[in-house]
C-alpha cells in the first residue's frame, strides 16, 4: 500500500511542483522525494486505520488524518503546504465564498467527503457488490447536496457581497529587476533604487496614502540601527519629501546587533574578533517621512532561508541554496506584526508567508485592515509557480475579507478585493505600476477569529483513532 501511494503522490507533488528546479535543482528533488514520502506516510496509517478499526470507523479515517496532516504542516519546521487541498480551489473564488468560515482547510474537507462517498459507492458496488440500489441513490443524493449547496451558497455570498470599509489608495511598483543575473549580480544597488521610483514616476496623486515595492527590492545590507546612513533610504526619502503624504512599503535584507546580556536566538552570528553578536533578517519597511518601522519575515523558505530545528543542527546551514541576499537561517520575529500610518494599519507579508492561511490571521486580529504581500516569484522563471503563488493570494482575501496589495519583482503584481477578484494584473516580466482604491476592513470573519479550528477538531479526532487501533489491535492479540 506504501509503494502505490508513493507512487501516486510522487507523480502529483511532481507535475504540480516541478517548476522549484529553476532556483534550486537540489532542493526541487528533495521536496518532492520527501514531501511524497509524507503523504504516502500518511495514506498507510489510514490503511491501517482501516484494518485495525470497523468498517465505518475506517472509511471516514482518511479525511481525518489528511486534515491533521495538513494542519500540522502549517505548523512544524519541516513545512511545505503548497499542495494543500484546498488551495486547488485558489482560481475559481465565486465558489468558495464560505471560506471566510472555514478557511482553506474547509475546501480540503470538501474535496475529502466527496471522494470518500464516491470511492465508498464505487467499492461497495463494483468490488463488494453489495449494494443496494436504494443505498446507491442515497449516496448520490448526498454527494449531490455536497456539493451543490455550498456552490449555491457561495454564489449567493458572492454576487450580493459589498466591499467594507473606507477607501485607500495604493500604488503597486513592480521594477522587473532579473534575480540572477541582475539584483545579485551586475545592476548596482543605487540603480535599482532608482528604476524602482521611476516605475512610481506619475503615478502618485495627491490622494496616494501608500506605495508598495517587492521583497529584497533594497539590496543593500542595512544594518537597522543605522538604517538612515544608506544611499538607497536617502533616495527614498527624497522620494517622500516630494511626496510626504505617503508611506513607502518595501523589502529589504537587514541586519540588527544584539545589545550584550541580550537573549541570543540560536540564527545569530558571532563578530570577528569580537564578543557580540548579530542577526540577519528577510525585512519588510515601512518608510515615512518621519519614522522607518521594521517588521521580520517569520515564516521562512525550507532550504533557503533556514534550516530545520537549527538550534540541533546547525551544520546544515552550509547546504542552503543561494539565491542571492543573505544565504543560511534567518532570524524571525516571535509573532508577526503591523504597520500603522495615519489612521491606517497594514499587514507586511513577505512572499511565502502568504501560504500559511492561519498566520496571516495574525495580522488581521491585531487590527490590519490591509493585506500587502511583497514577493520576488523571479526565481521560478516563467512556469506555474509564479502564477499559484499569486491565486493563493485570493483566499487569504476571502478568509479575512481584506483587501489586497500585491507587488511581486517580475510580476504577477495585482489588487485583489475582499472577494477575491484580481484587479489590475500586471504582466509577466516586465517594469511597471498601477494604482487603485481599496478597501480598509476592520470586521472579523469567523474564520479571523477562529483561524484552522477544523484542523484541530480532526487532529483531536485522529488521536483517538490511533488510540482505537492501538486498543483493537491488543485485544485482537489476546483474543487469538
Amino acid at each position: 500500500m506504501f509503494n502505490y501511494a508513493y507512487i501516486t503522490f510522487f507523480l502529483w507533488n511532481l507535475f504540480t511542483t516541478f517548476w522549484i528546479y529553476k532556483a534550486t535543482p537540489v532542493g526541487a528533488a528533495m521536496a518532492v522525494l520527501a514531501n511524497s514520502a509524507l503523504m504516502a506516510f500518511v495514506f498507510w496509517m489510514y490503511h491501517l486505520s482501516r484494518r485495525y478499526t470497523n468498517g465505518k470507523v475506517g472509511r471516514y479515517a482518511l479525511i481525518f488524518w489528511w486534515l491533521a496532516f495538513e494542519f500540522l504542516f502549517f505548523k512544524t519546521e519541516i513545512s511545505w503546504p503548497w499542495l494543500t487541498l484546498g488551495n486547488a480551489f485558489a482560481d475559481n473564488v465565486t465558489i468558495i465564498q464560505w471560506f471566510e468560515y472555514t478557511g482553506v482547510l474547509g475546501g480540503s474537507l470538501w474535496v475529502l467527503f466527496a471522494n470518500v462517498i464516491i470511492v465508498s459507492s464505487i467499492a461497495e458496488t463494483v468490488i463488494q457488490r453489495q449494494t443496494m440500489l436504494r443505498r446507491l441513490i442515497a449516496n448520490g443524493v448526498l454527494l449531490l447536496l455536497l456539493i451543490v449547496i455550498p456552490i449555491v451558497i457561495s454564489l449567493i455570498r458572492y454576487n450580493n457581497y459589498t466591499e467594507k470599509g473606507n477607501p485607500v489608495e495604493v500604488v503597486v511598483l513592480q521594477p522587473n529587476i532579473d534575480p540572477y543575473h541582475e539584483k545579485f549580480g551586475s545592476m548596482d544597488a543605487m540603480e535599482q533604487v532608482t528604476r524602482l521610483l521611476s516605475v512610481a514616476d506619475n503615478m502618485v496623486t495627491p490622494n496616494t496614502k501608500y506605495v508598495v515595492g517587492p521583497e529584497t527590492a533594497i539590496v543593500e545590507i542595512i544594518w537597522e540601527e543605522h538604517v538612515n546612513s544608506y544611499a538607497s533610504i536617502r533616495m527614498i526619502n527624497s522620494f517622500l519629501k516630494e511626496n510626504d503624504h505617503v508611506a513607502f512599503v518595501v523589502g529589504a535584507s537587514t541586519r540588527m546587533e544584539y545589545e550584550s546580556g541580550a537573549n541570543i536566538p540560536p540564527t545569530a552570528r558571532k563578530f570577528k574578533n569580537a564578543d557580540r553578536y548579530y542577526d540577519r533578517f528577510n525585512t519588510a519597511m515601512q518608510i515615512t517621512p518621519n519614522t522607518i518601522d521594521f517588521y521580520h519575515k517569520s515564516q521562512l523558505v525550507l532550504g533557503v532561508e533556514k534550516m530545520p530545528y537549527y538550534k540541533y543542527f546547525k551544520f546544515l546551514d552550509s547546504f542552503s541554496a543561494d539565491l542571492g541576499g543573505t544565504v543560511g537561517s534567518l532570524g524571525v520575529q516571535e509573532e508577526p506584526s503591523v504597520f500603522k500610518y495615519k489612521g491606517s494599519v497594514t499587514a507586511p507579508i513577505i512572499c511565502y508567508e502568504s501560504i500559511y492561511a492561519e498566520y496571516v490571521t495574525e495580522y488581521v486580529k491585531k487590527g490590519a485592515g490591509l493585506l500587502f504581500i511583497i514577493t520576488n516569484d523571479g526565481w521560478w522563471g516563467n512556469t506555474p509557480g509564479y502564477k499559484q503563488h499569486m491565486r493563493y493570494a485570493t483566499l487569504r482575501a476571502i478568509e479575512n475579507r481584506r483587501s489586497i496589495a500585491r507587488s511581486a519583482n517580475t510580476g504577477i503584481s495585482a489588487f485583489i478585493n475582499q472577494r477575491g477578484d484580481i484587479i489590475k494584473p500586471t504582466k509577466w516580466w516586465v517594469p511597471t505600476a498601477i494604482r487603485d482604491e481599496i478597501y480598509e476592513n476592520t470586521e472579523l470573519t469567523y474564520y479571523s477569529e477562529n483561524g484552522d479550528y477544523i484542523g484541530r477538531v480532526a487532529t483531536f479526532l485522529t488521536v483517538l483513532i490511533i488510540l482505537l487501533m492501538v486498543v483493537t489491535s491488543i485485544l485482537t492479540k489476546k483474543s487469538t
